[in-house]
């Protein structure tokens, strides 16, 4: 017996069914996995844009982690040099009374003391590294083994060894932190503003009992003491170039997170999905499926003589 419905009627119904059932289960799809679509022809017509999103996140999450990098060892670099400084400062205030002290810790001992202090502020790592010791890292930079007995006033205590202290080298620590922006940063451990501080240091530790009546002890006092204060400033111009550097990589850093944040979010708007709405749509979809089924099933089952009846 023929249907009352026509083989045209039921086909388009079957298509719109099959139609909805397609998108209800891309709609499961993409609540269980939070995307739009798994491979890039889901979303064609942003495929481009996508690659070119996610290109600007890896670049930015690369200057980003460079930076962090770099921060950090300029973080241990201020702390050290900080750390010198109150040395330097504290030591300086002793000259030039300690200087012929006769009783008590005597001056050398008390250079002694400060000088392995600075070595070992000098030869600080970050992590693995020497950050003193230019691009030889993994080399320790201050030998104080190296350093001249008996001390001088006018040699640089900085030389290669066996005349110095300086195991480094003179390389320069670069960074790129932008697209064609490559920063230079750093110190090593003979900069001139440390380099005087151990000269003097060493030179007072090593010297024999200083007499205040003695014209050339008298002179080497006064030079060192004044070559001490010269070193504190010094130092202290060492530390606001660190705490610059510092500033400008906080810049940097900023405009890359900036950056990043919009490039993640604008990715997150082409490929992630919003789960409220996509819920609610296929809700609504598969009540709509489950009435359909229902009408077709009825259909399905009417006949001419059904009809008649």
């Amino acid at each position: 017996m023929s249907r009352v419905g026509t083989l045209a009627e039921n086909t388009q119904i079957l298509s719109y069914l099959q139609s909805n059932k397609n998108l209800a289960d891309q709609l499961d799809q993409e609540i269980a996995t939070g995307l739009k679509a798994q491979y890039f022809s889901g979303i064609a017509p942003q495929a481009a844009q996508l690659v070119s999103l996610q290109d600007q996140q890896s670049r930015q999450e690369s200057y980003v982690d460079t930076i962090n990098t770099v921060s950090t060892r300029l973080n241990v670099m201020g702390l050290s040099v900080n750390g010198i400084i109150n040395l330097a400062t504290q030591f300086v205030g002793n000259m030039p009374a300690d200087a012929y002290n006769t009783q008590g810790e005597t001056i050398q001992q008390q250079a002694q003391m400060v000088l392995q202090q600075v070595a070992g502020y000098l030869n600080t790592q970050d992590g693995s590294d020497y950050v003193f010791s230019g691009n030889k890292t993994s080399t320790v930079p201050v030998d104080l083994s190296g350093l001249p007995n008996p001390g001088s006033l006018t040699t640089n205590a900085a030389a290669a060894p066996p005349n110095g202290y300086y195991q480094g080298d003179s390389g320069v620590n670069q960074a790129t932190v932008d697209n064609g922006v490559v920063m230079s940063y750093g110190i090593d451990a003979s900069n001139p503003a440390f380099e005087q501080f151990i000269r003097v240091l060493n030179f007072l530790a090593n010297a024999p009992a200083f007499v205040s009546g003695n014209p050339t002890d008298t002179a080497n006092v006064n030079t060192a003491t004044q070559m001490l204060n010269q070193s504190v400033t010094q130092l202290q111009t060492l530390a606001g170039t660190v705490a610059l550097q510092q500033g400008q990589l906080s810049n940097q850093l900023s405009s890359h997170q900036t950056a990043l944040t919009l490039a993640k979010g604008s990715i997150a708007n082409i490929t992630q999905v919003d789960s409220a709405t996509a819920i609610t749509q296929l809700d609504t979809l598969q009540t709509q499926l489950q009435a359909s089924y229902q009408t077709i099933s009825i259909l399905q089952q009417l006949s001419l003589v059904n009809y008649l009846k």
